[in-house]
């Protein structure tokens, strides 16, 4: 999303409403190939495991008794995890992405989705491509809906229709974006066990980064961050 829509990184590309859709697919399928070439060729001897890792927030509903704020924490997991994970490990992109672009892009008049879309071969190929899940998870959001019309510059951040809050309660250890939240770790596996089968995790990213520059041991937030992250873990 930052390197073909915002442009923000690498390669720069202001491909807006499209270019992540694009990248992530070529991304998957690329995935996908790997994997298998790695089982047709060295696994019976060598005996490793492919994966993929996926970075994710979670996304908690504002208020937990309203359908439509519970539709938008879903969207925002779906546009963000299940995005790559559900090709994956259920064969295709999940049915809320799938429905809110290819209404989106409609409204706008274009003939097809700005979300590509993958053969039937490719849906085969792709589906159980992974002997593991790597999972990056630093915080967590409060989401309810939020509607864009769909006269505004289509991107990624306005198909989901969704809006994002966080709990001013919440430690905020360093970067802005970054609050503890320990619970939303248990829920994002939760929600990877009961979605994709019980996979096997591996936690490939998490942490804090530096708060403030100092000369003696003074890293307690960072202890603590990691002291909730792991007991949730461990539930």
């Amino acid at each position: 999303e930052k390197g073909y829509e915002t442009g923000e990184h690498a390669p720069g590309l202001k491909l807006g409403g499209c270019g992540a859709y694009k990248a992530a697919h070529h991304i998957i399928k690329t995935h996908a190939k790997v994997w298998h070439s790695y089982n047709n060729t060295w696994r019976s001897a060598q005996q490793g495991m492919v994966g993929i890792s996926l970075t994710s927030g979670w996304g908690e509903p504002v208020d937990p008794h309203s359908q439509t704020d519970r539709d938008a924490a879903e969207r925002y997991i779906q546009f963000h995890l299940g995005w790559f994970a559900n090709p994956i490990y259920r064969g295709d992109y999940p049915e809320v992405m799938k429905n809110y672009v290819g209404r989106k892009s409609a409204q706008q008049g274009l003939g097809t989705s700005r979300l590509p879309t993958f053969s039937v071969q490719e849906k085969t190929y792709i589906k159980g491509t992974s002997d593991f899940l790597g999972i990056g998870h630093f915080t967590t959001r409060y989401v309810l809906q939020k509607s864009f019309p769909f006269l505004q510059v289509s991107s990624y951040h306005t198909d989901r229709d969704l809006a994002e809050l966080v709990d001013p309660k919440w430690p905020a250890p360093g970067p802005k974006w970054l609050y503890s939240v320990p619970w939303g770790f248990r829920r994002l596996l939760n929600f990877i066990k009961t979605q994709y089968g019980n996979p096997l995790i591996y936690v490939t990213e998490n942490g804090v980064s530096e708060k403030l520059q100092c000369t003696q041991l003074c890293d307690e937030w960072r202890i603590e961050y990691l002291k909730g992250y792991i007991n949730e873990i461990l539930k």
